[in-house]
């Protein structure tokens, strides 16, 4: 082996990871993400170092290239895990709306780069080729903003579908047209009509290799593995150093033998598949089908291996941007990078939103949810290195054009999503409204003053409340509601509120908490107040609860969207008092309760009567 080959990988192994690490820190400060940092940490210790150092260490070159077929590895694992999203009874619980959705979202953006390239003068099945890797969204950055404002629901399910069922359509689309363009790439002319055959024929090969890669894991996996007891693996280590004998001397965990199996098994079949040319993402992924259905799913659960997985991730993007070539970013290939950022923006957003017409989806949905399909990451930046590595000089034109794209989508597409997701939030529950943006409920009240006692009732007030937790709370201000014939369906109410609580719960801090909603078919907004007896309190809120003994119920119609608003700023005006707060918590009945709501209530005016 070449020894300065073999020292410089181990440099550049080091130059990676600290690139890498450094780099997402620097970026996450920054709010856009750490995929960014780590691609642009790849690129500073990868083709821009090479600008310096490359006359004197050319061997420096080779070691980063020799590190590349990594990203081929990991990929793979991300298309074997995509293909446990495809267990029947997944999709069944899933339902149909979200895969129409995506195949009119997906189509749409296909059609619409595609479209672009031909008109700019690219080959017929380059711009193919440049259309399917445009239709691949990247979902660790939205996901991660996702767990920082604390959304679930709805929301959450199906963008996840979305995305997952997005790639998969992405992976097969983009193995039928990249095996076309390697037919082409001989010197006899191949017809479009006698593309079909062999195309299927290597398609059938792939699935072929994915079956016997599910036969191995389906041998090598031991079924013990996949429920380890409570009591881990005997884990004794050898006397001497704690790390030098952890290291050395403990025996691998379940998990950790899933994943050498998985891994070893999957690398085997993706290796020939490569070998013969064939569609190797098409291997994994019906590998995983085939594991989900008709194995079990506990292996997917068991390949997330504690810290080992971000490291793997970390190592993906930083070599991608490592094998980057910095030729992409000249000036005469702006307008091809500007020109795939507009078509696959555009083909996201409004075939997203179409998709979520025609599939009867709610409004706020189809405001926001277009807007969180434009980031893009890892599944197209690798199919573009493979189709610079097949195909030479055309491959190379696709690398450039894909590569400064992504970035683009990763800082343009996370902030877009991040500042969607906010706004959504703030429709939908009101959070921002009332627990973060103070001044705007003060606005708001300024414009339109609300009574609070115009709007709850006596008999929509229990005191005391007797409960011991919050979703007993809510069900119980639910039947007051009922009772007052204020509502009806208070199962349908109650599960609009709780979906909307998932989102995270809304506290005012000093004891008080408003859940809230929505509800179709309200002619106005109506409130249920509760008040837990003075030595009482529970937990409401969200992912850090909060002890309350004020709660408030507050469903309104929804439109117009401002009514809700102002309810909920006249609650938050009200109890800001304290001597309001104070007296309500040794209020003894309803009645002396409502006195209380009257007599503070007077500091405002009524401009706009709701209550009649």
């Amino acid at each position: 082996m070449n020894s300065d080959l073999f020292y410089m990988q181990i440099i550049s192994m080091g130059l990676l990871v600290l690139a890498a690490h450094y780099g997402s820190r620097i970026t996450r400060r920054l709010g856009i993400g750490e995929v960014v940092g780590q691609v642009l940490g790849g690129l500073l210790v990868g083709p821009v170092l090479l600008l310096f150092i490359e006359h004197r260490f050319p061997v420096y070159r080779e070691a980063l290239r020799s590190l590349h077929f990594f990203t081929f590895f990991f990929l793979s694992l991300i298309a074997f895990g995509i293909g446990d999203e495809f267990n029947i009874e997944k999709i069944k619980r899933t339902g149909r709306g979200i895969l129409a959705l995506t195949a009119i979202e997906g189509s749409i953006t296909w059609i619409l780069v595609t479209s672009t390239f031909l008109i700019l003068g690219f080959k017929p099945i380059i711009a193919l080729l440049i259309g399917s890797i445009g239709i691949a969204t990247a979902p660790a950055a939205t996901f991660a903003i996702m767990n920082r404002l604390n959304i679930g629901g709805n929301m959450r399910t199906l963008l996840g579908g979305m995305v997952v069922f997005d790639d998969l359509f992405e992976i097969v689309v983009f193995s039928i047209v990249c095996q076309a363009a390697l037919l082409m790439q001989g010197s006899a002319p191949v017809s479009w009509d006698g593309l079909f055959v062999p195309v299927g024929k290597e398609l059938s090969f792939a699935l072929l290799i994915g079956f016997g890669v599910f036969l191995l894991i389906r041998l090598g996996v031991e079924r013990r593995w996949l429920r380890p007891k409570s009591k881990r693996y005997d884990t004794r280590t050898v006397p001497g150093p704690e790390f030098l004998s952890r290291l050395i001397s403990e025996l691998p965990e379940p998990s950790l033998n899933v994943f050498m199996v998985v891994a070893g098994c999957l690398s085997l079949g993706v290796g020939v598949a490569l070998h013969w040319r064939l569609p190797f993402l098409i291997t994994a992924v019906s590998a995983g089908i085939l594991i989900s259905n008709l194995y079990s799913r506990e292996i997917f659960h068991s390949l997330s291996i504690q810290s080992s997985t971000s490291i793997f991730t970390l190592a993906f993007f930083v070599l991608i941007g490592a094998n980057a070539d910095l030729s992409a970013f000249h000036p005469e290939n702006f307008i091809y990078i500007g020109a795939y950022v507009a078509a696959r923006g555009l083909g996201k957003v409004a075939g997203t939103w179409l998709g979520c017409r025609i599939t009867g989806q709610e409004k706020e949905l189809r405001k926001t949810l277009p807007k969180l399909m434009l980031p893009q990451a890892g599944v197209a930046a690798v199919e573009a290195f493979y189709v610079a590595t097949v195909l030479g000089a055309d491959g190379e034109v696709v690398l450039g054009i894909i590569i400064p794209g992504l970035i683009v989508f990763e800082v343009i597409g996370v902030l877009i999503s991040e500042r969607a997701l906010l706004n959504w939030r703030s429709r939908v529950t009101g959070m921002k409204a009332v627990a973060d943006e103070e001044e705007l409920i003060r606005n708001g009240i300024e414009k339109h003053r609300i009574l609070l006692s115009s709007v709850l009732h006596p008999e929509c007030l229990r005191v005391p409340l007797q409960v011991s937790g919050q979703g007993e709370a809510i069900w119980e201000l639910v039947q007051t509601l009922h009772s007052a014939g204020m509502i009806e369906n208070p199962g349908k109410v109650l599960g609009i509120i709780m979906e909307r609580e998932r989102q995270g719960g809304v506290t005012l801090g000093d004891g008080i908490a408003i859940p809230h909603g929505r509800v179709p078919g309200l002619e106005r907004p109506v409130i249920a107040m509760g008040i837990l007896p003075e030595d009482q309190s529970i937990p409401c809120g969200g992912a850090a609860d909060e002890l309350v003994e004020i709660i408030c119920l507050v469903l309104s119609p929804p439109e117009p969207p401002e009514l809700h608003l102002e309810v909920l700023a006249s609650i938050a005006l009200f109890l800001e008092n304290r001597d309001a707060r104070v007296l309500l918590r040794h209020a003894k009945n309803h009645m002396e309760a409502m006195e209380i709501i009257h007599k503070y209530s007077e500091i405002n005016t009524v401009v706009e009567e709701i209550s009649e």
